[in-house]
Parts: structure tokens; C-alpha cells; sequence
């Protein structure tokens, strides 16, 4: 598994590059095809923010973590990866059984994690009409309705796409390829 460090202030030091290497390398047992782990490293006004991204067998995992030394970001936000894909492996497991399929070996290898909640309840359902409607009307409408997020259908792309607003209150924009 290739493991990307980006390190756009270039404040991180070899050893601890090496050290997040070999920490969420690791990552790749829970995986048949890990294709790559991507960490960003920035520094904070708290210390150092450390956001991983992993990309396998079709699945992208996020998480990121902030602490005052850098290792302990590190080993904060890779505790965290493990939690969730352990979570997912049980969820994977429990849906091919259910469906009465066979369990893939990806999924059989390294255990199936036991005792863990994986309860999926759907609270709610809304349907509503999309309209087309550029970027920035999108980006009007978010700010009318008060909600985090904004799906519409872009007028230029014809596709339905996903405004939101970021945690530094900006926005981004989700697209999707294909």
C-alpha cells in the first residue's frame, strides 16, 4: 500500500513522516486491495492537525485528530481509523450474510470484530423536487434554509450535486465522476 505523506508547510520531520508510515500502514490488514493512505499534516493554533485518508477496495475512510505533539495526532487519528474499519468489516460481514451470500475472504480475514453495535436506524425520509440552478444560487438557497448541506441539479453539468459548508465557513462542492 503506498502511504502519502503531503506535508504543504514542511514542518514535519523525516522521523515522524517514517513514524506515521509505519503507524497507519498497518491499516491495509483490514483491506483485500489498499490502494493508498493519504496524510496531511498542518500546524495549529492547538498544535498539529493530522487528517488520513485511506482508499481501498472501493471504500474511502476519513479521519482527522489534533493534539499538541504531533505523535500523539498520529496515534489519535489512527486509533480512530481503526475503530471505524473494524466497524465496517463487521457491517460488510453481517450484510452478505443477511442477503445469504457468501462472505468474500476480504472480509473473513483477521476476524470478524464481535460485540460491536452496528445498529442502522433511518430516523427520517424527505422527498423533494430538484430544480436546475447554478452554483451560486445553490449557495443562496443554503444560506436560506439554514441546513449544512444543499443538493440541487447544476444548470451547467445537468448533474445533481452536493453544496455544503466546511468547518472555516467556506463552501465545497460535491460532484460526482462517472
Amino acid at each position: 500500500m503506498e502511504v502519502l505523506v503531503r506535508n504543504a508547510e514542511g514542518n514535519l520531520s523525516e522521523q515522524d513522516r517514517d513514524y506515521a508510515s509505519s503507524k497507519l500502514g498497518k491499516l491495509d490488514r483490514y483491506f483485500n486491495q489498499a490502494n493508498k493512505v493519504e496524510i496531511v499534516h498542518r500546524e495549529s493554533r492547538h498544535g498539529h492537525r493530522v487528517e488520513v485518508t485511506v482508499f481501498a477496495d472501493g471504500f474511502t475512510v476519513r479521519g482527522e485528530e489534533e493534539d499538541a505533539n504531533v505523535r500523539a495526532a498520529i496515534d489519535l487519528v489512527s486509533e480512530k481509523l481503526d475503530q471505524r474499519l473494524r466497524r465496517l468489516k463487521r457491517r460488510l460481514h453481517d450484510s452478505y450474510q443477511k442477503r445469504g451470500g457468501k462472505v468474500p475472504p476480504a472480509v473473513l480475514e483477521n476476524g470478524v470484530p464481535e460485540n460491536e453495535s452496528h445498529f442502522f436506524e433511518l430516523a427520517e425520509r424527505k422527498q423533494f423536487l430538484i430544480k436546475p440552478m447554478s452554483v451560486e444560487e445553490a449557495a443562496l438557497q443554503l444560506e436560506m434554509v439554514g441546513h449544512p448541506f444543499f443538493i440541487f441539479r447544476n444548470e451547467d453539468t445537468r448533474n445533481v450535486e452536493v453544496l455544503y459548508r466546511r468547518k472555516d465557513g467556506k463552501y465545497g462542492l460535491l460532484q460526482p465522476e462517472g
